[in-house]
């Protein structure tokens, strides 16, 4: 049965704007909602945002700034170095409100490219939407113009 059958499913390979891309590895519904990009299924929603870096400010400064913006309260905090890329992950033991759809435990991803940056929050319900999470986070890439 489908649970939103007036929204879009969505599944492997999903062009974003700015020539982003992520890799779905289940079927997602998809939404736009509040100038974010919604994809969820039952145990896992991501709201997705893109910041183009219109001003050229260098990747460390991005990050460095996206650091000082970042909860205080988070854990478990990873940043990766590849492929031209970096990508920050951490992650949040509840919501602090902000997204309507939220609650729970929560994942932050960050993927910094000299062009902008992909801003992900996650937010799961059980171990194996956590992995999944990490795993769709990770498959985000930029694509060639």
């Amino acid at each position: 049965m489908d649970l939103a059958p007036d929204f879009p499913t969505v599944t492997g390979v999903l062009a974003m704007p700015s020539h982003w891309t992520l890799t779905l590895p289940a079927p997602f519904k998809r939404r736009i909602e509040e100038g974010s990009l919604v994809l969820w299924t039952p145990e896992l929603t991501f709201w997705i945002d893109i910041w183009n870096n219109d001003a050229k400010v260098p990747a460390d400064a991005q990050l460095a700034r996206i650091l000082k913006e970042a909860n205080p309260d988070r854990s478990d905090e990873r940043l990766e170095r590849a492929g031209g890329l970096l990508r920050l992950t951490y992650e949040l033991a509840d919501d602090d409100g902000d997204e309507p759809d939220a609650g729970g435990p929560s994942i932050s991803g960050h993927v910094i490219s000299g062009a902008g940056y992909v801003q992900v929050a996650a937010y799961y319900d059980t171990p194996a939407a956590r992995a999944q999470a990490y795993e769709v986070i990770h498959s985000i890439h930029e694509s060639t113009p």
